[in-house]
């Protein structure tokens, strides 16, 4: 059975998707995995790897131009992906109720489907978390954005979705950030990941690839990849994770897989 997981955030430019994308790189290095792009109205996937002209896309799923093995691709990382090519005529005539049962029908493609979906909670973001089982939360250490990933967890926890946990992205450590203890604090759900603010992230997008790929040695890509055997669980611990074992105890028990 896959499992669904939803990269969500409270807000746009916080890094959600190049978070799931080098999540997805990372954890499809162990588990066979599908990145979805599930952000209908603004998709980034696609571009973020290169934005190659692609005639079946997930929009085309949606029209029902095309099915979902013919909109699945693999990037030249090794990176396996279901892109989305928008524009205003799509939008205007979308049934975004239908993109959850779309999505649910990629079961059995891969061990972990991942959903990049929409900032904040449009319409769009909102039938990514009911078309998932699991729920990771993206946030910068700064206090909108972690107000704003506040209602996105209630919207999450209302539909009874399970929280993995929360990943802070673009972590300088300067004495302005939100300590990772404050953003535990406000948001009562424990932080599994601080992606520290890495310049090979920016050049891994300007090479149009995964930093886990580009760059593999880089802080960015390290953390990513602890992160990414974290969340697949306690196999993946001993050569990946060394954060402490109650963290590994929380994920594990929020996966089902603990005591």
């Amino acid at each position: 059975m896959s499992r669904y997981i939803c990269i969500v955030s409270g807000k746009g430019g916080v890094g959600k998707t190049t978070s799931a994308i080098s999540l997805a790189h990372a954890m499809g290095k162990h588990k066979k995995t599908l990145l979805v792009d599930a952000n209908l109205t603004t998709p980034n996937v696609n571009i973020h790897l290169g934005a190659p002209v692609l005639r079946k896309t997930l929009m085309s799923v949606l029209r029902d131009e095309a099915s979902l093995k013919q909109a699945i691709y693999t990037h030249e990382s090794g990176l396996r992906l279901v892109p989305t090519i928008s524009n205003v005529h799509d939008l205007k005539r979308l049934k975004f109720e239908k993109l959850k049962n779309t999505i649910r029908d990629l079961e059995g493609e891969a061990d972990i489907i991942l959903l990049d979906s929409g900032a904040g909670l449009s319409r769009e973001a909102i039938s990514a978390i009911e078309a998932s089982d699991e729920v990771l939360i993206i946030i910068n250490p700064e206090l909108s954005s972690v107000l704003d990933a506040q209602k996105t967890i209630q919207v999450a926890q209302e539909l009874g979705k399970t929280i993995l946990g929360v990943v802070v992205n673009k972590v300088k450590e300067d004495k302005h950030e939100l300590k990772v203890n404050e953003v535990e604090k406000l948001l009562n759900i424990p932080v599994i990941g601080a992606i520290p603010y890495d310049k090979s992230v920016r050049k891994a997008q300007k090479k149009k690839y995964p930093v886990t790929h580009s760059h593999p040695k880089s802080k960015a890509s390290k953390e990513y990849e602890r992160v990414a055997g974290l969340l697949l669980g306690e196999k993946y611990f001993s050569s990946i994770n060394k954060k402490s074992r109650s963290m590994q105890d929380y994920v594990l028990k929020e996966m089902g897989l603990g005591e």
